[in-house]
């Protein structure tokens, strides 16, 4: 469904779209102008997303070169470990508490690099090769801005985006979507990772297990559960 952008939104846009040259520094100074409150994207919300879809997603503007999202998190929404594809400059603004893991990849090796929580009215900057993964670790709902932009592209700014699934042992591109759990028809290629290191694993376990839980996906967290364990995972009870 299209809802018409509210007035602080048309700002924001136009006044990105008058930039001969964008980056994220100028992105988050724009953002930051334009001190949105939670009434003004209010209209895109999804906290009634299904339960299978790890979060809310919202497109509110797409002119090929940026486009705008807004992403609703209920308790236990996260999505998946990924990057941002084409996506040259963009930011997060965040109207809630929001955990947050950065990560980083060597020779198809996935390493955490820095646990941290966005706190309401951060901005944080994107750009294609940042690995993250965030969500909803509290029992409160939030939403969050998302801006992906390029000064090169003119379509499919977030195209190509890498999404990295520890449980299943693979990365698949997408077209920007990073859904825990995604459906097939969301994925682009899909290639094996190496195998990952036991405490990374188990930090992502405790925070997509309410995700699977939910869903019922005992046999995806048992999975899970027997990796650590058989290697020597301290943390895992037997």
């Amino acid at each position: 469904m299209n809802y018409p952008l509210t007035h602080q939104l048309q700002n924001l846009i136009g006044d990105i779209k008058n930039q001969p040259f964008v980056d994220n520094s100028i992105v988050a100074n724009i953002v930051q102008s334009h001190k949105l409150a939670t009434k003004d994207v209010e209209p895109f919300m999804l906290f009634n997303h299904s339960n299978k879809e790890s979060y809310g997603r919202t497109l509110i503007f797409d002119n090929g070169n940026f486009k705008i999202l807004l992403m609703s998190w209920k308790a236990g929404d996260f999505t998946a470990i990924h990057n941002h594809g084409f996506t040259e400059w963009g930011c997060v603004y965040t109207f809630g508490e929001a955990t947050h893991r950065l990560y980083e990849i060597e020779q198809n090796e996935l390493k955490l690099i820095q646990k941290d929580n966005f706190q309401a009215g951060q901005i944080a900057s994107v750009c294609g090769d940042l690995t993250h993964m965030m969500g909803n670790a509290s029992s409160e709902n939030f939403v969050t801005l998302h801006i992906y932009g390029s000064n090169t592209r003119k379509s499919n700014v977030s195209a190509n985006a890498k999404v990295y699934v520890p449980e299943f042992q693979k990365v698949v591109t997408t077209m920007g979507s990073a859904f825990l759990n995604m459906d097939k028809d969301l994925m682009l290629t899909e290639t094996p990772i190496n195998e990952i290191n036991s405490e990374i694993l188990y930090d992502y376990f405790c925070l997509v297990k309410p995700y699977y839980e939910r869903n019922k996906n005992t046999n995806i967290l048992a999975s899970m559960e027997k990796y650590l364990k058989n290697n020597g995972s301290s943390k895992i009870k037997n």
